[in-house]
């Protein structure tokens, strides 16, 4: 009973942030406010969470505008409806559904990270029209403190702090009587003071801005995530012991999770999630900020070429994901050991000193030979084996690196570490390659077969692999003036050959028309580290064509997609990302002939 309780408080606590967030985002006003005005300004600096929204009316109404056509509720009326309905009447009085809301938590005081932990600051017109006007609002005893609860209950309490009505779960009316010890001019620090001046810009200026302090969460569940991890190891072996079928070993991977895990919380400093919408797109903007003097920071930081992004003529109308990155030779050289660290995880003993030595300078190798943007392409062939076709190009800049780098890749593949390390994964993997194979417009193509023979072919596993990759892969490749040619598709003569052809023209003429209408949902991305489109329907489509069991293809037209951009520096990365209005609309098109498909099925 105690625990449904404690449930009940902390869902009428939510209920009142999805009140004012259930879609929320929009209303850009001046940043500037009066501390007493600005909530950032009053929750403390050493907040785990908080969830901001600058201007709750216009928010709402931009997010109604946004799903026109998509939903039949308006967010507006259901949000205010809710509030109402938890405050005991047909409105919220007293409540300024034209000023900022915050959500944050946990509150100062107690030692446990606890759900019910949390406040939320709803911006008030007239405190004692809150107070009087609400019918589940009770008078404030002699701490100023009010009890909210349907018939007497009392799931709530609320204290005026500033323009706010600083509103918790009720166990936690005392860290109310106590706020004047922790609030903003009380000798304590604001979130407001603790933020970059980036990111106060942001909170202050997106419509609906999200914060996770990941140092704070690592303190606080860290050690829980890690003992969950390692008891999902552990279960896993018991499995395997009990001879329960498993591909390769993932007790070593839960292992390998952990320490991933480990690593991001302790080297990333904050998290950070802003959201724009309009009445044709939604807008997402993600920062992740690295923890000062770590390998994180070093990584973010390497950035000194001012690459630019290049060949997106050769992106693709009609593919499930487009991308073109300008990577940093700085930045790379900065990747490579953390990579090369997770590779060393991921293989355990599989590999010895010698090997991964050996594996370190091919990877040294490989990024020394390649010079400048690149641009890549994958398209869904439902009906093919394997179900997508991928089209790559890159500047080479020393050939005979590269295709030395190749030859010695081929070598460890089939035979050295990495050949072990698929075989304890249960596959047995072969690579082949025939220079000089084919030749078009005078050019030489080199053929290539990857294959993955599972060792168990009866096994679920086995049945998976065929039914994604078929026989294996089959590519050819190309150097066109010093440009590298890559096709890999069930015809992939056909489309080596239709590059060659374009690079034999000085590439092509101009960037794809989706491709442009995602670049102009994002603004400018000349300056940015990378580009991409995706296409949710087309992705569904191969993970359909994925499974083992055969489903009947449904068609999904579609023709927008969600774009992407991101920046790599001073130890940020940056993310800007666009969900078009007309993205939605088809997914829920296609969603709606699914289901009408269902039946049909079931009969057949």
């Amino acid at each position: 009973m105690q625990r449904a309780n404690r449930v009940k408080r902390a869902l009428a606590l939510y209920t009142i942030g999805l009140a004012f967030c259930a879609a929320g985002l929009v209303g850009i006003t001046d940043a500037a406010q009066p501390a007493s005005n600005d909530p950032l300004r009053i929750i403390p600096a050493d907040s785990m969470f908080c969830l901001r929204i600058k201007d709750v009316n216009a928010a709402l109404g931009q997010m109604d505008q946004f799903l026109t056509g998509v939903s039949p509720v308006s967010v507006s009326m259901l949000a205010q409806s809710r509030l109402a309905q938890l405050l005991g009447g047909t409105e919220a009085k007293g409540v300024n559904l034209s000023g900022g809301f915050a959500l944050f938590g946990p509150l100062p005081g107690g030692e446990a990270p606890s759900l019910s932990r949390i406040g939320a600051l709803i911006p008030v017109s007239d405190y004692q029209q809150f107070v009087q006007g609400n019918a589940n609002v009770a008078a404030p005893d002699a701490q100023g403190i009010s009890s909210i609860g349907a018939e007497g209950k009392k799931d709530l309490a609320a204290m005026k702090v500033g323009d706010y009505a600083m509103v918790t779960a009720f166990k936690n009316r005392q860290t109310l009587a106590e706020m004047k010890n922790w609030i903003s001019g009380a000798g304590s620090t604001s979130l407001a003071q603790r933020l970059s001046p980036e990111e106060l810009k942001r909170a202050s200026e997106a419509p609906v801005w999200a914060y996770l302090n990941v140092q704070i969460a690592a303190r606080m569940f860290g050690p829980t995530l890690q003992e969950k991890l390692k008891a999902a190891g552990e279960q896993i072996k018991q499995m395997q012991a009990q001879g329960q079928p498993m591909m390769g070993q993932p007790d070593a991977l839960f292992s390998t999770y952990a320490t991933l895990l480990d690593s991001l919380m302790q080297e990333t400093q904050s998290i950070s999630l802003s959201l724009q919408p309009n009445p044709n797109a939604l807008g997402i903007d993600f920062v992740m900020a690295a923890m000062p003097d770590t390998g994180m920071a070093k990584v973010l930081s390497a950035n000194d070429s001012g690459q630019q992004l290049g060949y997106l003529g050769y992106l693709d109308n009609g593919a499930a994901m487009n991308f073109a990155v300008a990577p940093n030779p700085a930045f790379m050289k900065a990747v490579m050991p953390a990579y090369l660290d997770l590779l060393t995880m991921m293989m355990g003993e599989t590999a010895s000193k010698e090997e991964m030595a050996q594996i370190k300078d091919l990877a040294t190798d490989a990024m020394d030979a390649f010079d400048g943007a690149v641009a890549w392409s994958m398209s869904v062939a439902p009906k093919s084996k394997p179900p997508f076709a991928i089209k790559y190009v890159a500047p080479l800049k020393d050939k005979q690196k590269f295709y030395d780098v190749l030859e010695r890749a081929s070598s460890m593949i089939n035979k050295g570490a990495i050949a072990d390390f698929y075989a304890k994964l249960g596959l047995k993997v072969q690579f082949d390659m025939r220079r000089n194979a084919e030749t078009h417009q005078g050019v030489s193509i080199d053929a290539l077969r990857f294959t993955m023979q599972p060792v168990d072919p009866n096994s679920m596993q086995a049945q998976m692999i065929t039914a994604m990759y078929g026989e294996g892969f089959d590519l050819r490749l190309a150097v066109v003036d010093g440009l590298l040619l890559y096709g890999l598709s069930n015809e992939p003569a056909k489309m080596i050959q239709n590059l060659i052809d374009q690079a034999k023209a000085g590439g092509p003429d101009q960037v794809p028309s989706e491709a442009q209408a995602a670049m102009q949902l994002l603004g400018d991305v000349k300056q940015a580290d990378f580009f991409g489109t995706f296409n949710v329907l087309r992705l569904v489509q191969m993970v359909v064509a994925f499974l083992p069991i055969p489903l009947p293809q449904v068609d999904l037209p579609t023709q927008s997609n969600v774009a992407i951009a991101g920046e790599i520096g001073a130890g940020k990365l940056q993310v800007e990302i666009a969900v078009p209005k007309q993205h939605v609309l088809e997914a829920m098109m296609a969603f709606i002939k699914m289901q009408q498909r269902e039946p049909q099925e079931q009969q057949q």
